[in-house]
């Protein structure tokens, strides 16, 4: 904010990048009104610098005590999306969702079952993605994760599914396979030329109409970050439904498999929330149905120990 010149007056105009708007001409009350506006950017940039130097403190306590989880790529992209898109319905799925579901039940699965080196997002393509700056300007998923994440990702063409940095990290972006095959869904494409286009894979539509959960995790260094995933009752039917097919790589069927187990058994001990009853079954396939209650764990004496 701040007085400009026009027609031989000054005019106090406020601008949001490119985008300005007057307020006035030079008065006591617009210099008054300038005067409260750069003491509260003063005072918010202070603020600012507390709490920045509260979380430096903290990150390095829990760096200290090995509580980081998430890797440092994949936090970085999750809350450059929470501050380009509050409405982003793009979810983690994969193997990244696992530190999600830890947080949400207050444990840690080994490191084995959370090893990965790509993160998968998926999005519901029945609508746009819309990312925005600061200054209100539409910014593709590929240009923001190149500007604001790593200048070394790239992708293998100008329509890739794929991004890539230099370590060799993955992000990929996935959408469900339309019905019918042929269907245009008008999310499909962001509009930003080069952007990322997501990759149809059969199967997600019931992780796009789940229901999403909402958590904070730590990255590696210390640090929070958003995430939203699918409910893990139907990620892990998923993970279990990929372990069955027979086109899947074989060298993940049994990664799959043994991930929905784990989640499963960690959603009947520590998510009594999210029950895995017949209101839920009712909603899976007629040919997974009965496969995921086999491996549901079978229900204890739960009356009280006194």
């Amino acid at each position: 904010m701040g007085f400009e010149a026009r027609d031989g007056k000054d005019y106090l105009y406020r601008r949001v990048g490119g985008a300005g708007k007057s307020l006035g001409p030079r008065s006591e009350q617009t210099e008054e009104q300038l005067a409260r506006f750069k003491d509260g950017r003063e005072e918010n940039r202070a603020r600012l610098q507390r709490l920045q130097d509260s979380l430096d403190k903290q990150a390095a306590i829990l760096r200290g005590l090995r509580d980081g989880r998430l890797p440092v790529v994949a936090a970085r992209i999750l809350r450059e999306l929470r501050l380009h898109s509050r409405q982003s319905r793009i979810r983690v799925v994969g193997t990244n969702a696992l530190y999600a579901y830890e947080a949400l039940a207050g444990v840690r699965f080994e490191v084995g079952a959370t090893a990965t080196s790509d993160t998968d997002l998926l999005h519901d393509d029945r609508n746009r993605l819309r990312l925005l700056t600061d200054e209100r300007r539409l910014i593709g998923l590929a240009e923001m994760i190149k500007s604001r994440i790593d200048a070394s990702f790239t992708s293998r063409n100008p329509r890739d599914y794929r991004l890539t940095n230099a370590e060799g990290y993955m992000v990929e972006l996935i959408r469900p396979k339309p019905r019918p095959a042929w269907k245009k869904m008008p999310g499909a494409e962001s509009g930003q030329a080069g952007d990322l286009v997501g990759t149809p894979n059969i199967g997600l539509q019931w992780l796009v109409n789940a229901p999403a959960v909402d958590t904070i995790v730590v990255d590696e260094r210390g640090y929070p970050a958003p995430i939203r995933c699918p409910d893990p009752r139907y990620w892990a039917a998923h993970k279990f439904w990929l372990s069955t097919r027979e086109d899947r790589d074989p060298a993940k069927k049994g990664r799959d498999a043994a991930q929905a187990l784990a989640v499963v058994k960690l959603i009947a001990e520590k998510l009594p929330h999210l029950p895995l009853d017949e209101v839920f079954f009712t909603q899976l396939p007629n040919a997974l149905r009965d496969q995921i209650k086999a491996i549901v764990p079978a229900k204890g004496d739960d009356r009280p120990g006194w």
